[in-house]
């Protein structure tokens, strides 16, 4: 299972800028537990124009067991990031689980641009994902609702096929917001997880290849519609 997390660079600087930046980023920091020193990179692999990809280098401490208790060890590891300039805006998408791919992409952004704030995360406009949902009826398999309005109610879940066809799915549509889906991607051909906050989980036995292409060729365009739209909305307000 592979997955990863696409986010919003708030720049327009160009990629050579960005390589420059992290390529020359490198930073060492004491382990507050075991005072060991542990160093944090960045490696830019390739870039042009339009994109981007590279490897993030980051040290943890590990508790190895021995005939004498536990010692810590150094264990580097390390994760992959793309970045591609599509109409315009710049996307990052990280190949880690939400909560790492999170604290890297504020990583990024201090090593890019100094301090957090840059990197935001890439959203779905709520009618727009519900729409994406229903040019995927077919092959949809599992549906989550958030934002409900029913007390003590967080979240509500629907697993089958045809979930739009069913009463319940039209209920929980009153109910709350369509927040992750299941379904099989048109790009690539395989079972994939998508929240609205463009969080990716490949489920089938897909490639890096594969993911990257649906965050960037799927998914950063819903996230391109939902800007435009927001734009609109607020020119339409201040008219």
């Amino acid at each position: 299972m592979l997955a990863g997390k696409l986010f919003k660079i708030n720049s327009d600087q160009s990629l050579a800028f960005i390589a420059e930046k992290l390529s020359s980023f490198k930073i060492t920091r004491e382990d507050e537990e075991t005072h060991v020193q542990l160093n944090f990179e960045f490696s830019v692999n390739s870039y042009d124009d339009n994109s981007l990809d590279g490897i993030i280098y980051y040290d943890r401490v590990i508790k190895v067991g021995t005939k004498d208790g536990f010692k810590p060890e150094v264990s580097t590891m390390k994760v992959q990031f793309f970045i591609r300039k599509i109409q315009g805006y710049n996307f990052l998408f990280i190949l880690a689980k939400k909560p790492l791919a999170n604290y890297l992409a504020n990583e990024f952004s201090k090593a890019v641009f100094i301090r957090p704030g840059f990197v935001v995360e890439a959203r779905i406009d709520p009618n727009i994902f519900l729409d994406y949902y229903n040019k995927s009826l077919e092959e949809t398999r599992v549906a989550y609702f958030d934002q409900i309005d029913i007390p003590n109610v967080n979240v509500l879940a629907l697993y089958g096929d045809a979930l739009s066809q069913t009463d319940l799915f039209k209920m929980y549509q009153e109910h709350g917001l369509l927040w992750y889906i299941v379904v099989r991607a048109k790009s690539i051909s395989q079972i994939i997880g998508l929240t609205r906050n463009c969080v990716i989980t490949m489920f089938s036995k897909g490639t890096v290849e594969d993911i990257v292409k649906y965050a960037f060729d799927e998914v950063a365009p819903l996230v391109i519609e939902s800007l435009q739209k927001n734009k609109q909305e607020k020119e339409n307000n201040t008219a």
